[in-house]
């Protein structure tokens, strides 16, 4: 179960509304909407304040949002990386052919 799942499940176990999350979490309503969409996905402060709203430790999904992160900047890093590497032995192959 995704994050925004589990945050409407437990609002909804709880009686509120989306505003009334808002309101008692200080977050807009709606950031509220687009995590229970899995739209975005929440930030370690949000992830404290909500666990702290329903009594829950969302730790478990921050280290995989922390996870899936690090791999999204991986591939960036990787895909600059061979860009360069690629445009390096294109320049070499131009000066061998003289």
């Amino acid at each position: 179960m995704k994050i925004g799942d589990s945050i409407k499940e437990l609002r909804l176990q709880e009686g509120f509304s989306q505003k009334d999350l808002s309101i008692k979490s200080g977050l807009s309503e709606r950031t509220i909407q687009r995590i229970e969409k899995n739209e975005v996905s929440p930030s370690s402060y949000t992830l404290k304040v909500l666990g702290e709203i329903f009594e829950k430790n969302f730790h478990q999904f921050e280290n995989k949002n922390r996870s899936v992160n690090n791999k999204k900047k991986m591939n960036k890093i990787f895909v600059f990386w061979n860009t360069i590497i690629n445009f390096k032995i294109n320049i070499l192959k131009l000066f061998l052919k003289k």
